[in-house]
């Protein structure tokens, strides 16, 4: 039986780090009753490198700090790198251009996605929009590609159909939507306490005012999508 489990994907932890909700983590893992995995390339990647750097330092020892807790469980790269090889050389030889493979992702999120089939994992917590489209519109890319370089791109159709059956059980989701639930929940409402908040007005402007800085701050969520949240919201 599967785990109940989450695996994040880097950008989806700095988009936490970034809006000052990092904090989340602990209590959305205890609600969620599972294990939340990061890879070591994803370690590497929000902990190691940053913590050379004066900009990033702080970030990242807050991360480190998650990770030293258990709230953030490491999977190493034993465990997902034949996987990750055979993910990354099909996704980046899928598309091509003027006869030349398109890049389209990097190891960091192949590693992710790698970790969610090992570990049979209940969703992947991604926020870059190409992975996210390899996963569920593969068609997609190959349109936004076009548009992007202005020029005909093809899609191999049998690497694609053997990365949509390898993905097969991969469900995405993005760090605004799990935002969206800790405010479900209740664990925003600390920034409502003692203030007035007439029909729910307040409450209102606290939802619309995180899911934006969610999006201004690396989140790939739209301006449509972030309405249909806060129409759910006030049903």
């Amino acid at each position: 039986m599967p785990e109940r489990s989450l695996v994040f994907d880097a950008g989806s932890v700095i988009s936490l780090t970034t809006n000052n909700l990092l904090w989340l983590l602990p209590p959305l893992r205890e609600r969620f009753n599972g294990t939340f995995y990061v890879t070591k390339g994803v370690v590497d990647e929000l902990v190691g490198k940053p913590l050379l750097t004066r900009k990033y330092k702080f970030e990242a020892i807050q991360i480190r700090h998650h990770i030293a807790t258990g709230t953030l469980a490491v999977i190493g790269d034993e465990e997902v790198g034949p996987v990750t090889e055979h993910l990354l050389e099909l996704a980046n030889n899928t598309y091509t251009c003027r006869g030349q493979a398109i890049r389209i992702v990097h190891r960091g999120e192949m590693e992710s996605l790698s970790a969610v089939a090992l570990k049979r994992a209940s969703a992947l917590v991604i926020d870059e929009r190409t992975t996210r489209h390899l996963v569920e519109d593969p068609q997609e890319i190959a349109r936004r590609m076009k548009f992007k370089l202005h020029a005909k791109v093809r899609m191999d159709r049998k690497r694609s159909q053997m990365l949509s059956y390898e993905l097969r059980d991969v469900k995405v989701i993005r760090s605004v939507e799990l935002v969206a639930i800790a405010f479900e929940i209740g664990l925003l409402d600390h920034y409502l306490e003692n203030l007035d908040s007439p029909n729910g007005v307040l409450r209102s402007e606290l939802l619309e005012s995180v899911l934006w800085s969610m999006k201004l701050n690396g989140c790939a969520v739209s301006q449509e999508e972030i309405e249909e949240i806060m129409r759910i919201e006030r049903a």
